[in-house]
């Protein structure tokens, strides 16, 4: 019996990595081998995942800013030979570092372009950004600050484009940006599909999440689509460009990139549709699956590659909202949740290896008594 284990992180529990080690442990001791695939979808994750199943990466750790412009260092990954690099904009821009007062109308993404721009310095020419985790709805306008772009109000100053500052833009002045950009390419990895602005855009969808205030969301919606007529003169409403909080637009505009599925370049870059043909069952999961999880997230893309392949599929979660019978049409076989006693999220948390372990131990059991 051969098992495919490919699970996503448990946020602020688990990472990818650390997940499958876990099952696969458990599993061995009952006779299933198994194949590990690390798996993130352009989120938290995605730089762990790229190196460890890509050969040739190493961990870069560089020195940034995060959101509200403080000091810190952030890893990317770099192929030397292939002269790419693999970077998240949760890294230094993620929604782990927002506060009650740092909300996005006082932060920016420059932090992500001050990473960009080292890995160019270094000699990327393909440049992968991962936008999930986001803590901006800054529209990707301080990543392109540390790019050289120069964002001017009215009275001519320049503007450091926080949230704030996106309905004071009027002119882009881009006779500074960094030379080798034209040499490089860019690749969207994400899988939302949102536009910039409107009822379904960054700042409605994206920006309370993110801590922007109830009240300014239509304010803020107003001063995106004002910057995106700066920028292209007009108001569009492109796929993508509301991804991580409009880094998708000026990835889009700005930079022309090419906008790919962050779990399609993993999947593709490991051979995971071969890996679960050639598997017995397949075992992913995460932290939560619900409504949103049949919106591209990683444990259904897997089930139903599973379900083409004809294989079993099982979901180790932390928690499970929604109906197995629809789960079981996207060909899940079961979701199993992994907290078997009551706790608080804190403890679920920082239980979540035990838990998954405990879990993992009965699903073998279960699976090796069946094969007799």
């Amino acid at each position: 019996m051969h098992a495919l284990i490919a699970i996503d992180s448990f946020k602020n529990s688990i990472t990818s990595i650390q997940a499958n080690q876990l099952v696969a442990k458990q599993f061995a001791a009952h006779g299933i081998t198994t194949t590990q695939v690390a798996i993130a979808d352009g989120g938290e994750g995605t730089v762990a995942a790229w190196l460890a199943n890509h050969a040739g990466g190493q961990a870069i750790t560089a020195s940034t800013v995060d959101l509200a412009q403080r000091p810190l260092t952030a890893v990317y990954g770099y192929f030397a030979a292939e002269k790419m690099a693999v970077i998240e904009v949760a890294a230094a821009s993620g929604i782990q570092f927002v506060t009650p007062t740092l909300t996005p109308l006082v932060t920016n993404t420059y932090g992500t372009g001050v990473l960009i721009k080292d890995a160019i310095e270094r000699g990327a020419r393909k440049i992968i950004l991962g936008l999930g985790g986001s803590g901006t709805v800054d529209g990707g306008a301080g990543m392109l600050r540390a790019l050289g772009y120069r964002f001017m109000a009215d009275n001519g100053q320049e503007l450091d484009m926080t949230g704030a500052d996106l309905s004071r833009v009027a002119r882009i002045d881009d006779r500074y940006i960094l030379s080798q950009l034209a040499n490089v390419t860019f690749v969207s990895a994400a899988d939302v599909t949102n536009p910039l602005t409107g009822p379904n855009g960054a700042a409605k969808i994206f920006g309370p999440q993110k801590g922007l205030p109830v009240d300014q969301v239509r304010t803020h919606d107003s001063a995106l689509a004002h910057y995106m007529t700066v920028a292209s003169g007009t108001v569009s409403a492109h796929e993508g460009d509301g991804a991580a909080g409009g880094i998708g637009f000026a990835l889009r505009y700005f930079l022309h990139a090419q906008v790919q599925s962050g779990f399609q370049l993993l999947a593709t870059m490991s051979q995971l549709k071969t890996k679960v043909a050639q598997a017995d069952l397949v075992i992913s999961g995460e932290g939560q699956v619900d409504d949103q999880s049949f919106m591209g997230k990683v444990p259904i893309q897997l089930s139903q590659l599973a379900q083409t392949a004809g294989k079993p599929c099982y979901l180790l979660v932390g928690r499970q909202k929604g109906a197995n019978e629809t789960f079981a049409k996207q060909g899940v076989t079961a979701v199993l949740p992994i907290v078997d006693q009551v706790m608080t999220l804190d403890q679920a948390m920082a239980q979540g290896p035990a838990n998954l372990e405990r879990m993992a131990d009965r699903l073998a059991r279960i699976i090796s008594y069946s094969q007799g």
